[in-house]
């Protein structure tokens, strides 16, 4: 996993939306320094019954992302609205 670029904030849209499809949502941030969007944000469901049970460490190419660009940044608290990137470790979910 890798470490969040800046001070970021979840959108009050993105954050809604997941929280009314429940689970288990990761984050990805855009890390490549030659990019217009550097330290955007893209969000991944995984868990049972998903494409993906445990998150990839790069997101996956979508027709809203180009998957290498995207690291996987942390897992998201969907009380609080914050990306957890040191309490959570993808080996023990």
């Amino acid at each position: 996993m890798t470490r969040l670029l800046g001070k970021v904030e979840i959108s009050p849209e993105a954050l809604r939306q997941m929280r009314e499809r429940g689970g288990d949502w990761f984050a990805y941030q855009n890390h490549a320094m030659d990019s217009a969007d550097l330290g955007g944000l893209q969000f991944l469901q995984c868990g049972e019954g998903r494409t993906y049970q445990t998150p990839p460490a790069r997101m996956p190419d979508t027709q809203h992302a180009i998957g290498w660009k995207y690291l996987l940044v942390g897992k998201v608290n969907l009380e609080s609205g914050e990306i957890m990137e040191t309490l959570w470790n993808p080996t023990r979910s």
